[in-house]
């Protein structure tokens, strides 16, 4: 049987040390908060909310989420949704430091075919991360695909790092496993409205528009109900499709 590195023990330490210690604190005062939907920005006390709680894999701790009543989005823990853009890449870049994505070329090239791609047209894959061969797969069927991956790093020619680097307009935007991590979804898809041409399309598959895979403090937001439209309309979007099979879900957004 193999044995943890010195750094990855040390860091799995510290981690559930610390988020033990937040979990103590937020004890205290979640009582006495007012959780506020990501989406529809829905607010009330803590008590008006249907709540769902789980434990994080990741040494995360308790994790608690609600259910809003008014759009369906569950959105939480409470104690992520806190934290500042900065802390939020440090969480994952901590993550990332030992623990690697499952290669999802094969869900992420689904989402791509859904936008109803064109010869000549221009497509970003959004939050593409490493683990993936999807973005030299579809240019080498001719399509001009690019990546853009804000945490994981990469040397990949094809993929920017820093959005000021994305100059052009899209005619699609495509996504998996992406949109559940979003601590501000509406400010998110509005950012990836301003790099689409007029009426172009987004597709953006999860898991997370069913109620799964709660075991992760990195899952901030699940898509339930009416919670995608909602989105859309208030991020300038409306939604024009949507498929399932089995795990595979996706919903496809254009901008109006």
């Amino acid at each position: 049987m193999g044995h943890a590195s010195h750094s990855d023990l040390l860091l799995e330490y510290v981690t559930s040390t610390y988020w033990r210690t937040i979990d103590v604190l937020y004890a205290r005062d979640l009582p006495d908060r007012e959780p506020r939907c990501v989406v529809c920005g829905h607010d009330a006390p803590r008590d008006a909310f249907a709540r769902h709680v789980s434990e994080c894999q990741f040494g995360g701790g308790h994790l608690e989420r609600y259910a809003c009543p008014v759009c369906d989005t569950v959105f939480g823990p409470l104690k992520m949704l806190d934290l500042t853009p900065a802390q939020l890449g440090l969480e994952y870049r901590a993550l990332y430091s030992h623990y690697d994505e499952t290669n999802s070329t094969e869900f992420e090239t689904r989402a791509f075919r859904a936008c109803s791609p064109q010869a000549g047209g221009l497509y970003l894959n959004w939050g593409c991360g490493v683990w993936a061969e999807t973005i030299e797969q579809l240019r080498g069927e001719g399509y001009e695909v690019w990546g853009y991956e804000p945490i994981a790093p990469s040397d990949n020619p094809h993929i920017v790092t820093r959005e000021d680097q994305i100059s052009a307009k899209f005619d699609g935007i495509f996504s998996n496993n992406v949109i559940e991590h979003f601590a501000d979804p509406v400010a998110e898809f509005e950012r990836m409205r301003r790099h689409l041409k007029p009426g172009g399309v987004m597709v953006h598959a999860s898991a997370c528009y069913e109620l799964l895979y709660e075991d992760t403090r990195f899952h901030l937001a699940f898509y339930l109900g009416r919670s995608a439209e909602k989105l859309a309309e208030r991020s300038g979007f409306e939604v024009i499709g949507r498929e399932r099979d089995g795990e595979y879900i996706h919903a496809v957004f254009r901008a109006v």
